[in-house]
């Protein structure tokens, strides 16, 4: 039984990985076509490979449940159509045995994924971000062209043209309002740097904003006293989706501290902690599948199957996310109803197959 667990799982690793390896290897040709359009001061063809390069991790996680379900549909696919699978069944293997034969390889890849995602992909993103906009935004620090970063703490909105994960930020602008919603004050600093547990900006502009003048007044430097440290401020430059689970969690508390909505963070939160139960939903939908309705069906058909239960899965996703903060149920369910739909169904066809 060892020997054809082994074979089995080895199986499914391969075409898992060779799927992985087409997937990203394509995204990643598109990628590097879109930043072709975005070449602008120093960032230019060697910076945007760069940049393709370091988000190549992030790239093969999302994909990561995708490519596990058709993996396991080509390899399983194969082995039935070779007959492999019904020597199985003959030698006493059930159903079931072949499903745990199947997630061996998925756990070590579902281990080593949320690994990927929590240590090395949100530095590599940090790294990836800070650097295009430093080279895209080289003299434009005060520029007003949409790019940038936005964050509230209490009655300051906070704006950042490009943030570095050592603690340095360029092209600050700092407007604050009182209880009223009234603007007060607006600061702009070409850079700010932490030293010692403080922000010092440099080179800041300052206006005081009154109902009856405005009185401006300029800095060489003058220090900042805020709630953001430079680990908690580098969440602010990527995405949810980039973040580590820690991170998020953090950061949602941090900014419902705030009174602000934290839904999207998790949301993001609920998504990387159950990533390996919707990949495992999809695997037994998948081994359902074979064993099921496509058990006679062409290798393409199967790929093409899984493409397209695939991309069921994630637009049902896509839909609860939004639809869980419009009508107020709990970001949680936003990924356990497509995980508990995926699994049922696939329980309820390898039932019926075995």
């Amino acid at each position: 039984m060892r020997l054809l667990d082994s074979y089995t799982g080895r199986n499914v690793l391969f075409n898992t990985l060779v799927v992985i390896v087409v997937i990203v290897g394509l995204d990643a040709i598109f990628t590097l076509v879109d930043e072709l359009d975005q070449l602008k001061g120093e960032y230019g063809m060697l910076e945007a490979l760069q940049f393709m390069g370091l988000r190549l991790p992030r790239r093969a996680y999302e994909y990561m449940p995708m490519a596990c379900l058709i993996g396991c549909l080509s390899a399983l696919g194969t082995m039935a159509a070779n007959s492999e699978l019904t020597v199985m069944r003959s030698a006493g293997l059930s159903v079931w045995r072949v499903m745990l034969a199947v997630l061996k390889p998925v756990a070590v890849l579902m281990v080593l994924s949320t690994l990927t995602a929590e240590y090395a992909i949100p530095q590599l993103e940090k790294i990836a971000q800070s650097q295009k906009a430093v080279a895209q935004g080289k003299g434009e620090s005060l520029s007003n062209d949409g790019r940038g970063y936005w964050h509230r703490e209490g009655d300051q909105f906070m704006r950042f043209t490009a943030i570095e994960p050592n603690g340095v930020l360029h092209g600050i602008r700092l407007f604050s309002f009182d209880s009223d919603r009234t603007l007060t004050r607006v600061l702009s600093a070409e850079r700010a740097i932490y030293q010692r547990n403080q922000w010092q900006m440099q080179q800041v502009d300052d206006i005081q904003v009154t109902p009856e003048l405005l009185l401006q007044s300029h800095y060489d430097a003058l220090d900042w006293d805020t709630g953001l440290t430079p680990d908690r401020l580098s969440v602010v430059m990527i995405e949810p989706r980039d973040m580590s689970i820690s991170d998020l969690y953090q950061y949602a508390v941090y900014i419902g501290n705030q009174g602000l909505n934290a839904d999207n963070y998790l949301l993001s939160f609920w998504r990387k902690v159950l990533q390996p139960l919707s990949t495992f939903a999809l695997v037994l939908l998948g081994v359902s599948f074979i064993f099921g309705p496509l058990r006679q069906v062409t290798a393409g058909s199967r790929i093409f199957t899984g493409i397209l239960v695939g991309l069921v899965y994630k637009y049902m996703e896509e839909m609860l996310a939004p639809a869980s903060i419009v009508l107020g149920f709990a970001p949680v369910l936003a990924s356990i109803i497509p995980i508990v739909v995926s699994a049922a169904l696939g329980f309820y066809l390898l039932r019926k197959a075995g």
